[in-house]
């Protein structure tokens, strides 16, 4: 939760906009000061027609899908307040995959690049493609270098720990200075909490985000096979051989998924192996795929990819922070499966609720 309101700078966008429609008789934008969980950053008061009607803004830091389907869930609170209210995002920058949702969803959307979409009463406008001045970010998807992801997944794995430079450098078996440097970068971007004690991510949705937007799953080795055998003899075969062959693996993407919801259907088997597949495809009777196949082996590009793999059952799958990589990049099922992972399972962690008197 913020500690402040939203800027001038973010009401005045929506002013800007509402200008722009010649036939309302009266607008008034109002801004809370104090952050409150149960009220709109925004509210915006019009009369058309001789008709009022409400917008309700919720004001987010980044455009990403994860943080516009929150912000899409709290205007649905604030529709409990405000009746007949029509719901609007704001965010610097509004990605392609979030304005469809908005629109799926029946939300508007500003953002600081002039992409706008409000869509009520006698109102549309729809503007998109322009261009917006960004900081530079000369190289920045390299310093997400497998050594740097190597300590960003070992961050994920101790939620809320307190770091020093060594110990991380130990986790991670990377050096001193390479913890360093990355420490650095996530000072930089306003993401840690630093005291005597050491460091810890204060902001690890921030960071998770960045972290997949510029996240290369082709680093990684695919291989993707045919076999008449179910979902579920497959998992149970490569769990097993894997195992009695001493063979480190994690199912990964929606086989890890539908561990964490049980109502998710699948029809392929995906899985992360740490070694050489021919052992494996001899003991499954694979056979090569010229087309999509049921069966996916992924050489991972390090081995931290299934460093924290969990036990579920008879089969290990990906730590949190690695299934929501895999599926947040995927459109649709993988986006949302990945936000409901976060949402149920990952955030709590990082955010503990406080117990109720």
């Amino acid at each position: 939760m913020k500690d402040i309101a939203t800027d001038e700078a973010t009401e005045q966008l929506l002013w800007d906009c509402l200008d722009e429609i010649p036939f309302i008789e009266h607008k008034q934008v109002e801004q809370r000061l104090l952050a409150h969980a149960g009220r709109p950053e925004i509210v915006a008061r019009l009369r058309i027609g001789g008709h009022d009607r409400t917008l309700v803004a919720e004001v987010k830091s980044n455009g990403q899908p994860r943080l516009v389907r929150q912000a899409i869930a709290e205007i649905a609170q604030y529709r409990q307040q405000y009746a007949n209210a029509y719901g609007v995002v704001i965010a610097p920058l509004i990605t392609q995959q979030a304005a469809k949702i908005c629109r799926q969803e029946g939300v508007g959307y500003l953002d600081l690049a002039g992409n706008c979409l409000l869509n009520l009463e006698f109102i549309f406008i729809h503007k998109s493609g322009r261009a917006v001045t960004k900081p530079t970010r000369k190289n920045f998807r390299s310093w997400y270098s497998p050594r740097v992801e190597r300590m960003l997944r070992t961050l994920f794995l101790h939620p809320r720990r307190v770091w020093k430079i060594r110990e991380l450098a130990l986790d991670a078996y990377v050096s001193p200075n390479h913890a360093l440097s990355l420490k650095n970068q996530l000072a930089a971007r306003h993401w840690l909490e630093e005291d005597k004690q050491g460091f810890r991510v204060a902001y690890p949705d921030l960071l998770l985000d960045d972290w997949a937007e510029n996240y290369v799953p082709t680093r990684s080795e695919e291989r993707v096979f045919n076999s008449p055998r179910t979902v579920l003899e497959i998992e149970a075969a490569l769990a097993h051989t894997c195992q009695e062959q001493i063979i480190p693996y994690a199912l990964m993407g929606f086989s890890a998924a539908m561990r964490f919801q049980p109502m998710l259907h699948y029809d392929r088997v995906s899985a992360y192996v740490l070694s050489d597949l021919s052992k494996l495809v001899s003991a499954l009777q694979l056979t090569e795929a010229t087309g999509k196949g049921n069966v996916s082996l992924w050489i991972p590009y390090d081995d931290s990819v299934v460093r924290g793999a969990e036990q579920f059952d008879h089969a290990k799958v990906t730590a949190h922070h690695q299934t929501y990589l895999d599926l947040i990049g995927t459109e649709g099922r993988g986006e949302k499966a990945a936000i409901y992972l976060w949402e149920h399972f990952m955030k709590d962690k990082w955010f503990p609720q406080p117990i109720a008197a």
